[in-house]
């Protein structure tokens, strides 16, 4: 596995990004160092509690969790980002903080049906901004990647997630096309 780089977790909500990514996190590298992990809704509480959650507020959550990000890599961590990154903006952020970095951007996406989707949001305890009608919609309209780890969310443990995301890094797979991967974020209509 790489020394350095950036690892996006990104899908709908109720995929299962977050619990594999504390499962990353828990992980040591071969070399001794931790994995971070940057959960931006997570970072969005410690900012903005109280917030109304709205789209500057979200937009300014995902510029300092990409300058914490390229913090970290910069110190020749690996860094597993996880949030929705479903907008065209939330991407483009991440590239203009990464833009004189050379560390690689790898993306895994989680993969959830509408259905199972709201099924694990009536489950959640957690205060959110969402109902299971927003949910739904989410997970059928997240725009995938083709050049994403796909992980299909109901085929395994957040721990058997988190094996099989290591195992494909330890592998070296290409980078994302930067570009690409923002083009087909989508836009706030």
């Amino acid at each position: 596995m790489a020394s350095n780089g950036i690892v996006v977790l990104s899908g709908p909500p109720c995929s299962g990004k977050t619990a594999a990514g504390k499962v990353l996190a828990e992980k040591r590298t071969s070399s001794g160092h931790g994995r971070i992990h940057l959960e931006v809704d997570s970072l969005f509480e410690l900012l903005f509690p109280g917030s109304d959650r709205n789209r500057d507020d979200r937009m300014r959550t995902y510029d300092a969790a990409h300058l914490l990000a390229r913090m970290f890599v910069n110190s020749g961590e690996v860094v597993f980002l996880e949030c929705t990154y479903a907008r065209r903006d939330q991407r483009a952020s991440l590239l203009e903080a990464l833009a004189c970095s050379t560390a690689p951007l790898w993306v895994v996406e989680f993969f959830v049906t509408p259905d199972e989707a709201a099924s694990r949001f009536r489950e959640r305890r957690q205060a959110t901004d969402l109902d299971e009608t927003l949910v739904r919609e989410r997970a059928a309209e997240f725009p995938y990647f083709d050049e994403a780890l796909r992980m299909e969310s109901c085929s395994g443990t957040p721990a058997e997630h988190a094996k099989s995301i290591i195992a494909w890094l330890q592998q070296g797979p290409r980078p994302v096309d930067q570009d690409a991967w923002t083009r087909t974020g989508r836009g706030w209509n």
